[in-house]
């Protein structure tokens, strides 16, 4: 083989390398193009269905930053007019010092769940909650823990001393 073959050949060998090279990165490039539109188009469509539902959620949760439930005083003690008929009774007395209303859900007394159907309780209203205490047993000068939960998700938790 001559000088000149050899060139020839070697000159003929990389243009070879050099062709697959190129088409080694188009094919690259159009792989690449073609996996990012269809990621695109699957995060448009399902980033599209969620957003109603986060919408939501997250004004929910901007009125429920709104409402501000504040326990103001318990009193435990024979009560005429008691519930049930029952001779000791827990009053209750909630301020809504928030800027919404809020409908109160449940109310615990040391763990004891209180459910009734509750009013609303509008901005800067009080409102009055009396239960029985038939099956508690509290002594006076025992701590009692008292929990307020609101349909939202509000908790204020308190305790007094009967």
């Amino acid at each position: 083989m001559t000088k000149s073959d050899r060139h020839k050949h070697s000159r003929s060998r990389r243009s070879r390398r050099g062709i697959s090279t190129i088409m080694a990165n188009l094919t690259m490039l159009v792989i690449v193009v073609s996996m990012s539109s269809m990621l695109f188009i699957w995060a448009t469509s399902s980033l599209g269905s969620y957003a109603g539902g986060a919408g939501y959620w997250y004004s929910s949760r901007s009125n429920a930053n709104q409402e501000k439930p504040s326990v103001e005083s318990v009193f435990f003690g024979k009560t005429p007019n008691c519930p049930g008929g029952a001779s000791y009774c827990v009053t209750i007395y909630i301020r809504n010092v928030g800027t919404v209303p809020f409908t109160i859900s449940s109310i615990y007394l040391n763990s004891t769940l209180y459910s009734q159907s509750y009013p609303p309780v509008l901005v800067s209203q009080v409102q009055q909650f009396q239960f029985p205490l038939s099956g508690q047993t509290w002594v006076k000068g025992n701590l009692q823990t008292l929990t307020v939960a609101t349909l939202r998700g509000t908790v204020v938790q308190t305790t007094w001393v009967p």
